[in-house]
């Protein structure tokens, strides 16, 4: 009988533990806020380049033409401008990182994951000014 005392005590501390550890996670999906207080971001695509790097963007994107597991990059800011007439480039490059299911190009599949819904706001704006300021591919 304490044999299953045990048992359950352990089942209910490891499950107990998997619930604070998915509350803290941020897994929500919902980016955070930015404190109001603070003077307006301005956009830093030196530390979007770093960014691009450290959330594993280049294992599946090239900066260049070359296609990768998703598309190339070269050129992104003058796409970005055309491909939707109701959202500006920068609106959708967002929408592109934060929901990449919106907008897949031909020929590739929604592999992109969603987890970059929870960069915060300057984040975002730092890689999409690294984008932005990438060669136009040519």
């Amino acid at each position: 009988m304490s044999r299953l005392i045990t048992r359950n005590r352990v089942i209910a501390l490891a499950t107990g533990v998997m619930l604070v550890a998915a509350a803290c996670s941020g897994g929500s999906g919902v980016a955070p806020t930015r404190d109001p207080s603070l003077p307006p971001h301005v956009a830093d695509a030196s530390n979007g380049e770093k960014l691009f790097k450290n959330e594993s963007c280049s294992a599946c994107h090239s900066t260049g033409t070359r296609r990768v597991t998703g598309p190339g990059l070269a050129g992104i800011a003058q796409l970005a401008a055309t491909r939707d007439a109701a959202l500006t480039a920068d609106e959708y490059l967002e929408q592109a990182i934060r929901d990449p299911g919106a907008y897949v190009l031909d020929g590739f599949g929604n592999l992109m994951p969603n987890t970059y819904s929870r960069l915060p706001q300057d984040d975002v704006d730092d890689l999409i000014a690294y984008l932005k300021a990438l060669p136009g591919g040519g």
